[in-house]
């Protein structure tokens, strides 16, 4: 069974509708196996909202408590002084150990914000030791003095913790020490009881939007986006940066407005707000602070599409100029490489297919590797699916019938009627319930998911799993050339047109709505080996040609591979030959190329001894 991940939020009946926005949100961007349940502090929701607000259920499967508020409960709080657009319910958060007496772990959110990702590593942070984890205020002024001081509208609570220290306790003793004095409510009591006491994480996980830019992480791409500003999204003429997410998960919900009153609240109301802003502040060209907004929001976003440079993984860095990209190992990893002893065999000419298997950690992790493989191929088996051995794991099975020596994890195809059932298959006939397959998205390219298989508790462990369609006719190699360039260049459009704003969901079906309607042919022939198999846009490579003569790939047959027989390509010479040339030889770079897994933890280590054992036993 999944880890449950648990989510709170707090609100009367006039922010019920707010609060289900945030929910939809969260649903939206969650994993297939993120296990939802949400507990929402009810101030007074009346009975329809709260019908409402279960029929999100819609979006994903998930598990939705109300609990009822006994006012009585917070007498001192309602004497607390805070903004006068924030009710007594931004202090239920102040009870939740009691109030949540059985859970030991929760994300806290206010209503006012939109979650743009899975939640679930939020969830997961390493706490640390502290009751407490969010993301420094925008206020500098209290910051300077406070190093901790973090904006209560998410917040990260290890419940058992708090309870050790006792601190539903202690910020009620502060509340009335300090009852007179306190400006900024909920959050000021936090704060100056748990000073010192809170973990500062990185503020992609509360990205405090203002006006027209981000009061806290400049960043497009926010994880949590948080409305601070006093007029919200839902106020007209409120110019909260990012507002578009707001409407983009109201429509969502039950509460989602018509086509009319969409363009009324958003491309209306962004010209009311744009002159709402002048007249609130008509000389905003004269302030600093204006100019180092646009800097960061707009123009560092500019320039690094020119020139960048950025981490590729462990072991390498990508440069970047004018969009041309420039791959070059690290220092550290570059003189691995010269000491690589697959070197010595390259330089001496030694048969490629007698190369000794790796060994050490890359070993290890190839093994756990293969044990994902294993439960792939057992999967498709209980549910009539087709995969094969595809790319390199391919030529890995005809060279040297196992694993390349310097590479450490496995390729397979599918055709895409499979492909789309593999998800689900998982779900109901994995024998590990820490293994299961689902979207992965390129953290470059918005565009670009594909399917892997994964383990849990290890991220370095994976099979990626490309998809395939039938093209509906064959085609001579020059006319296969000349389509690959006409789907390269709707791949440079899907980029474009893609944004990590988007839901996985939603960038895969435009994927999939592509290629029905741009690039496969309407009518499979009646008999389909007349049909050309074309590789999915869901996954960009480089490849000259994207297309494979069906009876290349089929009929399957089966290869051996470290020991086991799995299933593969008709005609792989054919196939590894278009794809690499002269695949007998050595390559020019012979590296891992994946990752020096430097940064593997204890857990990591543990997990992939399990599956290399228990492969071994199998054996």
């Amino acid at each position: 069974m999944n880890e449950v991940i648990n989510v709170c939020l707090a609100c009367d009946d006039n922010y019920s509708k707010y609060a289900g926005v945030v929910i939809a949100s969260i649903l939206a961007n969650a994993n297939t196996e993120d296990n939802l349940t949400f507990y929402i502090l009810d101030g007074g929701i009346a009975q329809e909202n709260k019908q409402k607000i279960q029929e999100l259920k819609s979006i994903k499967d998930c598990e939705i408590n109300f609990i009822e508020i006994d006012e009585s409960l917070f007498e001192e709080y309602k004497k607390v002084k805070t903004h006068k657009y924030i009710t007594l319910a931004a202090c239920y958060r102040l009870k939740l150990p009691s109030l949540l007496s059985n859970i030991s772990r929760v994300i806290y959110l206010d209503c006012d914000v939109v979650v743009n990702q899975s939640i679930k590593p939020l969830f997961n942070k390493n706490m640390q030791g502290f009751p407490l984890a969010g993301v420094k205020d925008t206020k500098k002024k209290i910051t300077k003095t406070n190093p901790t001081y973090v904006n209560s509208g998410m917040l990260v609570m290890d419940l058992d913790n708090m309870r050790k220290q006792n601190l539903e306790e202690k910020f009620l003793q502060w509340t009335k020490e300090h009852i007179n004095t306190i400006k900024t409510g909920d959050q000021e009591i936090i704060n100056e009881v748990c000073r010192g006491n809170i973990l500062v994480i990185e503020d992609e996980w509360n990205v405090q939007s203002s006006n027209f830019t981000n009061r806290s992480s400049y960043t497009n791409t926010p994880k949590i986006v948080h409305f601070t500003a006093v007029n919200k999204p839902w106020h007209w003429a409120s110019f909260s940066y990012h507002r578009d997410l707001y409407f983009k998960y109201l429509q969502l919900t039950p509460w989602k407005l018509s086509e009319k009153e969409l363009i009324h609240w958003t491309k209306d109301n962004q010209k009311a707000s744009l002159l709402a802003y002048l007249k609130y502040r008509p000389f905003f060209f004269l302030r600093p602070r204006f100019y180092k907004a646009l800097w960061l929001t707009y123009f560092t976003q500019l320039f690094a599409c020119i020139f960048s440079i950025k981490d590729y993984g462990q072991t390498h860095r990508i440069m970047k100029i004018l969009g041309i990209k420039i791959k070059f190992p690290k220092k550290e990893y570059a003189q691995k490489q010269k000491e690589n002893p697959f070197y010595y065999y390259q330089k001496n000419n030694i048969d490629i297919t007698t190369l000794p298997k790796a060994t050490g950690q890359i070993r290890d992790i190839q093994l756990a590797n293969l044990a994902l493989l294993k439960e792939l191929d057992y999967v498709c088996k209980q549910n009539n699916l087709q995969y094969w051995l595809d790319a390199g794991s391919l030529l890995g099975a005809v060279r040297h019938k196992g694993y390349i020596p310097w590479d450490d994890d496995i390729d397979v195809g599918m055709l895409r009627q499979d492909y789309n059932k593999i998800i689900e298959a998982f779900k109901v006939s994995s024998r590990n319930p820490d293994i299961y397959a689902d979207f992965y998205r390129d953290k470059t390219n918005p565009a670009q998911i594909i399917i892997k298989v994964q383990h849990r508790h290890c991220k370095y462990l994976f099979v990626d799993i490309f998809p395939f369609d039938i093209y509906g006719k064959a085609m001579s190699e020059q006319k296969q050339l000349e389509q690959t360039q006409y789907i390269v260049g709707i791949i440079a459009n899907r980029k474009k047109e893609s944004n990590f704003n988007m839901t996985v969901k939603e960038v895969t079906a435009k994927n999939q709505e592509v290629m029905q309607t741009k690039i496969l042919i309407n009518e499979i022939p009646d008999n389909v080996t007349e049909s050309d198999i074309v590789w999915g846009i869901d996954f960009h490579h480089r490849w000259k040609n994207w297309f494979t003569n069906y009876n290349v790939i089929f009929p399957l047959k089966t290869m051996d591979f470290e020991g086991f027989k799995f299933p593969a390509m008709n005609m792989p010479e054919i196939f590894l030959k278009r794809l690499y040339k002269n695949y007998m030889e050595y390559p020019n770079k012979i590296g891992f190329g994946h990752s020096t897994y430097a940064n593997l933890t204890d857990e990591d280590k543990c997990v992939i001894k399990n599956l290399k054992d228990g492969l071994i036993d199998a054996k």
